[in-house]
């Protein structure tokens, strides 16, 4: 598929993969991207910039002093043109540099002077990849929503074995494509994610609670963020890594997630409940731990409030809510009743009792059902598909 007027800056750094940008850049040239190289001295120690501006078709940025065609200075002439930032690979040098506003060469200052999404692929010794120091810098850029292509272990510069290695041009093509081709359908729509499980303690150590790890409510945060929404995550104590450039709020209880929900729910245009949340929890708490004094202990349970219920009641028009239904039988039939009986737009029931869904695992099998009697079942994706797929379904719903 041709890109037609994409332009991408690909900054290339001094690490031994370099080898693997001047096939990225081919690769990008190939499907139809502009693409204008912004190299570092170090860089050039490794691979002669001829190459990529052959490569490229365009001149390689080296030094920020270079007299461009007309009156802009160069690097913000190529800044203003820029769909993305691409730096690949990204040495701990440049990391650092970003995450604390140094520039002092070309690519560092593009770095700073770019309003396009960014993309990072790190590469570098495995002792240089866990220093504090770096993974402090890496966690500042996350934050601020620098996109990562993260490494993977294998065979390193010093012949050890080892993480750091930079992931495969085909990984990185993929993000890329991605990055530039996901719609902004819902630029300036506030959207709240929930995700993860919830606990209800019983004493100070112990709790009921679910195997959620937040994956699916993550990526949906991670699909609204790329398609130009406000997002707030809501999220349980999940085991997933929280996607980056989004506020996320963390919270235990059910009636946690309910406060945090209500807050500002008025002004919120969709939410997407992907929590997984205790229907009951202990009549009574516990301040001390319970000791073991019987052969059988009775825990008196009482219900929390259906949160999904509150919500479509007080939701107003233009509001969408979109509910999850995670069952082990009758599955349709159980998030018909969902559908109804919570006033949600649209339900996204799945089978957690099937191979390669539910809870833990990276894919998905769901089905979506919808107020209109719409009911579309969806293969086995990964996860981050299916939160794309509730999205468009979203989208519709919006302008219809």
């Amino acid at each position: 598929m041709k890109q037609a007027n994409k332009t991408i800056i690909l900054g290339v750094t001094g690490g031994i993969a370099i080898h693997k940008s001047i096939d990225l850049a081919s690769q990008l040239v190939k499907q139809g991207y502009s693409v204008h190289v912004v190299m570092t001295e170090n860089a050039t120690r490794l691979v002669q910039p001829i190459q990529f501006q052959v490569i490229s078709r365009n001149p390689v940025l080296l030094d920020l002093f270079d007299i461009g065609s007309d009156w802009k200075p160069v690097h913000i002439d190529l800044a203003d043109k820029a769909d993305l930032l691409a730096i690949v690979p990204t040495t701990a040098n440049i990391i650092g540099k970003m995450a604390n506003g140094i520039a002092d060469d070309a690519l560092s200052t593009v770095a700073i002077s770019v309003h396009c999404p960014i993309l990072i692929a790190p590469a570098m010794e495995q002792h240089m990849y866990e220093n504090p120091f770096v993974a402090a810098n890496m966690q500042t850029l996350k934050e601020h929503g620098v996109e990562f292509v993260e490494p993977v272990s294998g065979d390193l510069a010093s012949g050890k074995q080892g993480m750091g290695r930079l992931n495969t041009v085909e990984v990185i093509l993929e993000r890329i494509t991605q990055m530039l081709q996901t719609p902004k359908d819902l630029d300036g729509k506030r959207v709240v994610v929930t995700a993860g499980p919830t606990r209800e303690y019983l004493d100070p150590v112990r709790f009921i609670s679910n195997r959620s790890s937040g994956k699916m409510g993550y990526a949906v945060a991670e699909a609204a963020r790329d398609r130009g929404a406000e997002v707030l995550l809501i999220s349980g104590p999940a085991t997933a890594a929280p996607p980056t450039g989004v506020e996320t709020r963390y919270i235990e209880t059910t009636l946690e997630l309910q406060d945090a929900l209500l807050e500002g729910f008025d002004q919120t245009d969709i939410v997407v409940m992907a929590a997984a949340v205790a229907d009951y929890r202990p009549q009574s708490f516990s301040a001390n731990k319970i000791k073991k004094r019987a052969d059988q202990l009775t825990l008196p349970l009482e219900q929390n409030p259906d949160i999904a219920q509150a919500l479509g009641k007080r939701k107003k028009k233009g509001q969408i809510t979109v509910g999850f239904a995670a069952e082990t039988d009758d599955l349709l039939e159980n998030a018909q009743k969902k559908l109804i009986k919570k006033n949600c737009d649209l339900i996204i029931a799945n089978d957690v009792s099937a191979e390669g869904a539910g809870f833990e695992g990276d894919t998905n099998i769901v089905t979506l059902l919808d107020q209109n009697g719409n009911c579309e079942q969806l293969p086995l994706l990964s996860k981050r598909e299916v939160a794309d797929h509730i999205l468009d379904r979203v989208v519709e719903l919006i302008l219809s």
